[in-house]
């Protein structure tokens, strides 16, 4: 077991204000960091409202990788693809639209890092 950081609240739904938060949570997941997810965008991969989402620190994904990333300010868990000069960040929930970036808007996409694992209650 070892403690792992608990940075703040990642939006599953509508991107929201990357807020800091400090904290730890001791687990044996080998982890650099970890957010509590907010929404329910991401219920078809299972993460849903206040589940703790761990991740590996790392600038770049694979296409189709669940990813922590910041847009501008805010912060958001989807599936991350590249194409080119487009960005697509798409919800695990169809009720939810993708969030596409193309050309200079790329610029405000900044991948935090690699969902690896989530732990929430037996529902």
């Amino acid at each position: 077991m070892h403690k792992v950081p608990l940075v703040g609240t990642i939006s599953c739904g509508e991107p929201i204000y990357a807020d800091q938060e400090c904290g730890n949570i001791e687990t044996s997941v080998k982890a650099d960091f970890c957010l509590r997810a907010q929404g329910d965008s991401m219920i078809g991969a299972r993460i849903r409202n206040g589940d703790i989402v761990y991740c590996l620190s790392q600038p770049e994904v694979q296409n189709g990788e669940i990813a922590a990333v910041i847009i501008d300010d805010e912060a958001t868990l989807k599936r991350f693809y590249s194409y080119g000069d487009t960005i697509v960040l798409h919800p695990e929930n169809p009720d939810f639209s993708d969030l596409t970036f193309h050309g200079e808007e790329m610029a405000g996409v900044r991948v935090l890092g690699k969902a690896i694992e989530f732990r929430g209650k037996v529902r």
